[in-house]
């Protein structure tokens, strides 16, 4: 459900952008097609190249932000705009909104299959990392797709919460 949602957000500029344009042109055809395409693209499971891009590893001194959304996925902004998600196949364990967490980049970089962690506070200013999580991949979105995502979520959490 939750890849659905991060498809559709990824995909939903791509399908306003050629209804748009076959507006422009009148073109009432290309319009059906475009919305048809989008459709068949958010009935399907989303595979690698659906994304921007997919990345193996990013520069750890370039990372900015790390912004843990819940316990399937987190993100990372790096430089001034670019910002990379991180979505594990099964929920990590500790990682919450709002609490610290660490990575373990291996020289100078963060890979795939590198770790993250939740920090725990120990009292005293001290800290205690948590279960380590290996990451599956980053993939490169932008920050209006993390937004829908975040919504998405939300909107999921608070279906589930009145039923």
């Amino acid at each position: 459900m939750i890849r659905a949602l991060l498809f559709a957000a990824l995909f939903c500029s791509v399908g306003l952008a050629a209804a748009e344009e076959s507006e422009a042109a009148g073109d009432a055809q290309a319009e059906d097609s475009a919305a048809q395409s989008v459709e068949e693209i958010l009935a399907r499971d989303p595979d690698s190249e659906d994304y921007i891009d997919e990345t193996r590893c990013i520069r750890a001194n370039l990372i900015r932000t790390v912004d843990v959304i819940d316990e399937n996925h987190v993100s990372f902004r790096v430089g001034r705009n670019d910002y990379y998600l991180v979505q594990f196949e099964h929920r990590c364990p500790g990682l919450r909104r709002g609490k610290p967490v660490m990575y373990e980049p291996t020289a100078g970089r963060l890979c795939k299959l590198d770790g993250i962690r939740t920090l725990y506070e120990t009292g005293l200013g001290g800290y205690r990392p948590g279960m380590r999580c290996a990451i599956p991949e980053f993939r490169s979105v932008t920050k209006e797709q993390l937004v829908l995502l975040k919504d998405a979520l939300k909107a999921e959490k608070r279906k589930k919460r009145q039923s």
